[in-house]
């Protein structure tokens, strides 16, 4: 049986980054992954400007009385100067280099065209040099890098209308089990609804298709498997019982497991399998099935889709309570965000999938911790960095 740690390195060991890239607009380029690195193509600003509304004068006149020769607004001509003139400049105006300073309009005093200029300015005041935000050449976003709304704006500054991104990793979902039903299915007392998969197809980083349900048969789950798929995720019949035929169908198909146990709690029965694509093979309590999918398979996605963080992070806060468990397992807790602490919660069966919808995140608890209190390594599932690398091992 794997360690946490021990599972996750086997199954980033065994996933590559898929090659696949497209040419998109900006305009759709939200949460997509930049398959290239994104230079400056010109110095930012691109020539020396006026930061403020005033009125541009050379150091010599600190102090003294000058005359307003002219007007520049942004866009506009600039202007030289010579001792004891002045131009007012309204800001993100090209300074011309006989231009010392640029003392802001509520700083001075005019009367009629001549400027009274206060004598506390310094060498270079509200002067935006050029390249002083950035060079060009200089590289501004990474490959790995996903997209937001900041960073598509910045793209948008340079004059950049299309840029490379890596496909999103095509997922497919294949749920099993004679029990499970769709939620715009009908059900009797012995039956539940497929909740996991809904969760799965709201995945941002990949494009995910959800298979028929599947019954409890190998040669059914096989004729599901589809190889042209970056990833197949089953849920449900990965376990020990008389109808667990999930990792069985897969070692048919070709497929070499990795593991079919992690000293987990929940979520031990989880198997991986690699052949010409990759499995995970979940098991079927959604709560179980939707922690595990966080903490292992979502870091193959974002692996996949050439995203250059897919470790976790995670920041220690001090739990509010405590609660006591059996030890022999690192284990998954549930908890709530409260006033910048954690408060655990009590119900966490691996059948819960309604403690995962009222959750902010979890704790993940060392297998030796027979009670859990004080400041405890919160996850919420949407930071991601190095740092839970070194937490996990």
């Amino acid at each position: 049986m794997k360690s946490i740690y021990e599972a996750l390195q086997i199954m980033l060991e065994n996933t590559k980054t898929i090659k696949r890239v497209e040419i998109i607009p900006i305009e759709n380029g939200l949460n997509r992954v930049l398959s290239e690195n994104i230079y400056a193509t010109f110095d930012m600003p691109r020539f020396d400007n006026s930061a403020m509304d005033g009125y541009g004068i050379k150091i010599e006149d600190i102090g003294k009385k000058v005359k307003l020769i002219q007007k520049e607004l942004a866009g506009d001509k600039n202007y030289s100067i010579k001792s004891g003139e002045t131009i007012k400049i309204m800001t993100g105006a090209k300074v011309d280099n006989s231009i010392e300073a640029v003392v802001p309009v509520e700083f001075v005093e005019v009367e009629n065209e001549i400027i009274s200029i206060p004598n506390n300015v310094k060498n270079g005041a509200n002067i935006r040099p050029q390249g002083e935000e950035f060079k060009k050449g200089e590289i501004l976003l990474e490959k790995g890098e996903v997209l937001d709304s900041a960073k598509i704006s910045l793209i948008a500054s340079l004059g950049i209308s299309h840029i490379k991104v890596f496909e999103k990793p095509k997922v497919l979902i294949i749920p099993t089990g004679n029990e499970v039903k769709n939620h715009y299915e009908n059900i009797n007392q012995f039956q539940h609804f497929n909740s996991s998969s809904l969760y799965f197809l709201n995945e941002t980083f990949a494009d995910v298709t959800i298979g028929e349900i599947v019954g409890d048969s190998i040669e059914e789950i096989q004729k599901r498997i589809d190889k042209s798929y970056d990833l197949i995720i089953t849920t449900g019949g990965v376990s020990k019982g008389d109808a667990d035929f999930t990792t069985k169908a897969f070692e048919n198909s070709g497929y070499q497991i990795k593991f079919g146990w992690i000293a987990i709690k929940p979520g031990k029965p989880f198997g991986f399998a690699v052949g010409e694509n990759i499995g995970c093979l979940l098991t079927g309590n959604p709560m179980a099935a939707v922690l595990n999918y966080n903490i292992f398979v979502k870091p193959l996605i974002r692996k996949m889709g050439g995203i250059k963080n897919y470790y976790l992070d995670f920041i220690e806060l001090e739990s509010l309570n405590s609660l006591k468990r059996k030890g022999g397992r690192d284990e998954v807790i549930p908890v709530n965000l409260k006033d910048s602490k954690i408060e655990l919660l009590s119900k966490r069966g691996s059948g819960m999938i309604s403690v995962v919808s009222k959750s902010d995140g979890v704790v993940i608890v060392d297998k030796s911790k027979w009670e859990i209190n004080g400041k405890l390594k919160f996850i919420d599932f949407t930071k991601w960095g190095e740092k839970f690398k070194e937490f996990i091992s």
